[in-house]
């Protein structure tokens, strides 16, 4: 064979070559983009499984399966059938778990099928996880968010109890609290000038208001977009101080905390105001929060308060979302949402310790109304004394710790013990609050050993290591922290026994 024929079918074999890995990694890029938009649907529609295993309220009349019946055959194509199978099987038990959240099933046999099926839908997020190449990391949070139920001895609730107003408080002023909820997804994508809900991350804007003009359904084709990133005010007063509130919270967590975004995978922050008429409360979703308007008897608008705004953002981070919302763990969630929230208004206006009001709702409530706010960090159980209201019930030590089955098992109640704690070490700082205090707070929610039921002595404990950590043992913040949980009768607990050895 001379060398013209040699080179002629060596170049005819490498063309082939050439077309065939082209068609081949196009064919592994293709699978890759199904496998991320399938695991976008899965983790939007398994928040609400979450949701539902931590408060008993079922969010999402209708779960979306768009991605999975345009992509499914991608997977389907593959000659081992495995993770066809196993992602279908989550999509399966999606489709299950809106009838396992009927009441007429008895609480026992209801948990049960919902661990049954919960587990099928983290397989299946792992499963297409990997495909799509998501961190190990990121898919871990999203499973662990379907791994604990409510506690055992804690009623069913609606979900106005997650809201920043506790249910003890809104039960003084109105026994109807449920709300007709329609589940939406995470990516708020500018389209041709319009805004959409969609699961893909292209091109999202960064703060999103939608305005419900006084209805109930936050379905998103019936929501008015009323501001996006970029666009100037627009002279309605609960939209842009929504807006300045969603800034707030990302530019402290970005500048202060260096956390890029709030979910720590970019998403949106979007809120919804003008829900309902007169509603008095603010909440998280498990998506994005919801403010009212109050009646203007009792409350103003919850949107005036940034740190309002920002107690409702802050849930959104996964290293708080995995703590249970029940009892002891519930306050230290909502103590640790309070504080962040504070030291968010703080940073915004550049308070030092002593020029903060250290007041969860300040100005929320209406002159006729006696307090000045719902949550003192600062001297709990001080924010109100009121005719209507009542005593602020909030204890700031462990002798008072109120056991109840209300409000999540006290959550919004006892909280105040850890958030007096805080302020103690601010205060005994001095300076502006987010620069030692809050870092040694925000180092003990990262450390990655809070778990999903920590005590007050458990965070004790992860703060004293924290401060150690960052500016040594015995030093000026180390004593601070220890003082300060103290003073409050939290005992610094000790950490968890490590493996024993054979000797023992």
């Amino acid at each position: 064979m001379d060398s013209a024929l040699i080179a002629a079918v060596i170049g005819t074999l490498g063309g082939g070559l050439a077309t065939g890995g082209a068609a081949w990694l196009r064919t592994r890029a293709h699978l890759r983009t199904a496998a991320r938009l399938i695991y976008a649907e899965l983790t939007r529609d398994s928040a609400a499984v979450a949701y539902f295993r931590q408060t008993g309220h079922w969010a999402a009349p209708t779960l979306s399966r768009a991605a999975w019946d345009r992509h499914g055959a991608a997977l389907a194509r593959r000659r081992d059938g495995r993770s066809f199978e196993t992602v279908h099987r989550g999509y399966e038990a999606l489709e299950l778990v809106p009838f396992i959240a009927d009441d007429t099933l008895t609480p026992a046999v209801r948990e049960q099928w919902l661990g049954n099926e919960s587990r099928r839908i983290a397989t299946a997020i792992e499963e297409i996880g990997a495909i799509a190449q998501v961190s190990r990391k990121q898919i871990q949070t999203w499973t662990r968010r379907l791994e604990g139920g409510r506690l055992a001895d804690v009623h069913a609730l609606p979900l106005a109890t997650s809201g920043v107003v506790s249910l003890p408080l809104l039960d003084r002023l109105t026994g109807d609290l449920a709300l007709e909820l329609v589940y939406t997804g995470p990516g708020v994508v500018l389209r041709e000038g319009s805004l959409v809900i969609l699961p893909s991350v292209e091109h999202v804007a960064q703060y999103v208001v939608f305005d419900a003009e006084g209805g109930t359904s936050f379905e998103h084709d019936r929501l008015r977009v009323a501001r996006y990133s970029g666009q100037p005010p627009t002279g309605d007063a609960a939209v842009d101080e929504a807006y300045d509130g969603l800034t707030a919270a990302a530019t402290f967590a970005s500048e202060v905390l260096g956390r890029d975004s709030i979910d720590g995978s970019g998403g949106p922050l979007v809120a919804v105001v003008h829900h309902d008429v007169g509603y008095n409360n603010a909440y998280w979703t498990g998506q994005y929060i919801v403010l009212g308007d109050g009646d203007e008897e009792i409350f103003g608008r919850f949107t005036q308060c940034p740190e309002v705004v920002a107690s409702e953002v802050w849930p959104g981070i996964p290293e708080i979302s995995v703590i249970s919302f029940s009892g002891e763990s519930g306050a230290l969630s909502v103590s640790i949402r309070d504080v962040f929230a504070s030291l968010t208004k703080q940073y915004a206006r550049g308070q030092a310790v002593d020029e903060a009001d250290w007041v969860l709702g300040a100005g929320l409530l209406m002159p006729s109304v006696n307090g000045v706010g719902l949550r003192s960090l600062k001297a709990p159980g001080t924010a109100y004394d009121d005719e209507v209201l009542g005593k602020d019930p909030q204890p700031d030590h462990m002798r008072d710790y109120l056991h109840t089955e209300r409000d999540n098992g006290g959550v919004h109640i006892n909280g105040g013990i850890p958030s007096r704690a805080f302020f103690l070490v601010a205060a005994a700082l001095g300076g502006k609050a987010w620069e030692r205090a809050g870092l040694i707070w925000w180092d003990a929610l990262t450390s990655g050993e809070v778990g999903e039921t920590p005590l007050f002595a458990d965070w004790a404990r992860l703060t004293a290591e924290a401060a150690v950590a960052r500016y040594s043992g015995n030093s000026e913040e180390h004593r601070a922290v220890l003082s300060a949980w103290d003073a409050v009768g939290v005992p610094i607990g000790r950490p968890p026994a490590g493996p024993q050895t054979p000797d023992g």
